[in-house]
């Protein structure tokens, strides 16, 4: 029970840092920091809606145990609320080199290929890269054995809601 919960606050930490967003001692131009499509503050906008989009009845029902509600927690985030747990999702706008810096302080990671252009699951969830500057982090938050899903096919599903983000545009 401590290791989860470790893990557990450990992602919440990263999520939340101020160097998550790629925002913080940034030396990037405005030009290198936007994505195609449109400006970073763009991409991150679609997280506020994300959840109610492509956290579908059908997404729902393979990953929790009864329906979830979604909410938006921010502008780039959102979640999927039941009575015993959660899915948060969050949007960031950061290089390569930022995202590989956050990664190697997530214990016990496993690549997690097709997703984007570099992806990884770990204990609480996965955590997306797609140049030139697209990441989305999603966590699960419950007691161990909430979710139906774990290993592979949690990935796989977790990864297929990504990759819809990152193919779609503001």
């Amino acid at each position: 029970m401590v290791r989860p919960l470790f893990y557990l606050m450990l992602a919440a930490m990263l999520a939340n840092s101020p160097g998550a967003c790629g925002e913080s001692g940034s030396s990037q131009s405005a030009a290198a920091g936007s994505s195609v499509g449109g400006s970073a503050g763009d991409w991150t906008s679609l997280g506020a809606t994300a959840c109610a989009k492509y956290f579908t009845p059908e997404v729902n029902a393979a990953l929790l145990p009864g329906p979830g509600t979604p909410h938006t927690r921010s502008a780039k985030s959102c979640t999927v609320e039941t009575p015993g747990g959660n899915i948060q999702l969050s949007l960031n706008s950061e290089n390569l080199a930022s995202f590989n810096a956050g990664a190697a302080y997530l214990p016990d990671t496993v690549p997690l290929p097709g997703v984007g252009d570099r992806a990884l699951q770990y204990a609480v969830g996965i955590t997306a890269y797609k140049a030139p500057n697209r990441v989305c982090t999603i966590l699960l938050v419950g007691n161990d054995g909430f979710f139906k899903q774990s290993g592979a096919q949690l990935s796989h599903t977790l990864g297929a809601v990504c990759n819809k983000l990152f193919a779609a545009n503001p």
